[in-house]
């Protein structure tokens, strides 16, 4: 009450910032003597009386409940605007993060070499894609569906050199990735696409495989150890764990 009647003066001493005038506020409080201060206290102490008493009756009770009520909804309400927007930008965010990795993925150099061989199904689609799309239109969907019943509708015959072409490609790919050359341009391409994948990887998750994979390292020498039959050492707080020594031959 004393700083609501004092701000407009402390405001043209201090500037209008509001903690400076908090500050400059209480500084000059507890320099007021006591019978600057009573007038205040006296008010105070009677509003709260009135306060106290009207919250005691049945009235204040429904009256207290209703706000605390009326706070706690806006209170909620404020809550799962923030949450909804929050979870909002979540999906944006990991929707722009997934476009991003893919066509990071989709960027990875690839030797023709590694791309899989075509199916006989396939290769004949290619051939026949026009005609297809001239019978039902270019929707990805109605021309696969089309195709597919047209092939199965394909003699036998006319499916050999297909077949014949499918075959070759994948004895050929299956020799290039069995040598030493296909192994190695297989793995550098793995592991770059591996790479891109995790570039994009949140780093908690991270953080996460790299404690895992830690653990499965660490795992068998726990193991190893417990067969030998020698006591697991516990963790000791604020130490690192005593490191427990093989049984040896007398033992």
């Amino acid at each position: 009450m004393w700083c609501n009647d004092n701000r407009a003066k402390i405001s043209s001493l201090v500037g209008g910032k509001i903690t400076e005038v908090s500050k400059k506020c209480g500084e000059m409080w507890k320099a007021l003597p006591d019978s600057a201060k009573l007038p205040y206290e006296k008010t105070a102490k009677e509003q709260k009386d009135a306060y106290d008493k009207f919250v005691a009756t049945d009235e204040g009770k429904k009256a207290l409940t209703e706000k605390k009520a009326a706070s706690a909804e806006i209170k909620n309400d404020k809550v799962q605007k923030a949450e909804a927007k929050e979870e909002k930008f979540k999906i944006k965010e990991e929707k722009q993060n997934d476009r991003a990795c893919k066509a990071a993925v989709k960027a990875v150099g690839k030797d023709d070499a590694l791309k899989k061989p075509t199916s006989s199904y396939w290769l004949w689609l290619s051939d026949n894609r026009a005609k297809i799309t001239s019978l039902v239109g270019s929707k990805g969907s109605a021309v696969a569906k089309k195709g597919g019943e047209m092939w199965k509708a394909v003699p036998n015959a006319d499916k050999a050199p297909y077949e014949k072409k499918a075959k070759e490609q994948k004895e050929a790919y299956d020799k290039y990735i069995a040598s030493p050359e296909g192994t190695a341009a297989l793995k550098a391409f793995k592991d770059a696409t591996s790479a891109a994948k995790d570039s994009f990887k949140p780093k908690e998750d991270a953080k996460e495989v790299k404690e895992a994979g830690t653990k499965r390292k660490a795992s068998p020498k726990i193991e190893s150890v417990a067969e030998k039959g020698a006591p697991v050492a516990k963790k000791g707080r604020g130490r690192p764990p005593a490191t427990p020594k093989a049984p040896t031959a007398a033992a």
